[in-house]
């Protein structure tokens, strides 16, 4: 049986870090232009760079790529100085461990938060040592996160020597992004409620499987086989 690349989103799917993403950036546009973001686009399931382009035109600020690269480094260096407050603030989700801990196969991400940022939520709960963060893929490599899916799947094959095409690569994830993701780059997809949409959304998004949770080990590993069409 061919091995399955198994891409785990972060936010409100392996963890919720109780809104520290979004001061890390309202902290580092403060820094950067002397004062508070007024206008929010929204986040869920987008791409940090997506997000931090917007961030910049809708508060009446240049997005040229030397704008969003100072944004950048001056958003990792926020959360880096909020980080101290992810084992007071933070939790894994239920089963998040567990699941990763017992899933078969390939492991890494797929999220829209910059490489850094992601390390950084993931690592006070145990979860970075059961991945393998270098055959993944990040939120700034590409505002859209479909793009994101082949990116993943060139670094585990250069990684691993061997393919990961069509479902044998499985995303999981918590919003209808992700679903699209899986589907418009032939992968398969489990979507959890686990964050702000109900399993009927992430159905109705054409989630392969749809699960409410983590919680059920079996049940996950289970879901991760039949979106890879096993």
């Amino acid at each position: 049986m061919d091995e399955v690349l198994v891409l785990w989103d972060v936010d409100h799917t392996l963890v919720d870090v109780d809104g520290l993403g979004r001061e890390a950036y309202d902290l580092a546009f403060l820094r950067r232009y002397g004062r508070p973001i007024t206008h929010q686009p929204p986040m869920a399931g987008r791409t940090d760079r997506a997000i931090a382009h917007d961030v910049l035109r809708l508060n009446g600020a240049s997005a040229g790529e030397d704008d969003l690269e100072g944004l950048r480094a001056a958003a990792e260096t926020a959360f880096d100085e909020l980080a101290h407050l992810l084992p007071v603030r933070g939790r894994a989700l239920p089963g998040a461990l567990a699941a990763v801990a017992t899933t078969r196969g390939v492991q890494s991400v797929l999220t829209g938060n910059l490489r850094r940022i992601a390390e950084v939520k993931l690592g006070p709960f145990g979860l970075v040592e059961h991945l393998d963060l270098d055959a993944g893929a990040y939120g700034w490599s590409h505002a859209v996160r479909a793009n994101l899916v082949d990116i993943a799947r060139g670094a585990a094959r250069q990684r691993y020597e061997r393919s990961f095409d069509g479902r044998r690569t499985v995303l999981v994830g918590d919003t209808p992004l992700d679903v699209e993701a899986a589907l418009l780059t032939g992968a398969g997809v489990v979507a959890v409620a686990t964050g702000r949409y109900t399993s009927g959304e992430l159905r109705a998004a054409g989630a392969h499987v749809v699960l409410p949770d983590l919680s059920d080990t079996t049940g996950v590993g289970d879901a991760i086989s039949r979106a890879a069409g096993r």
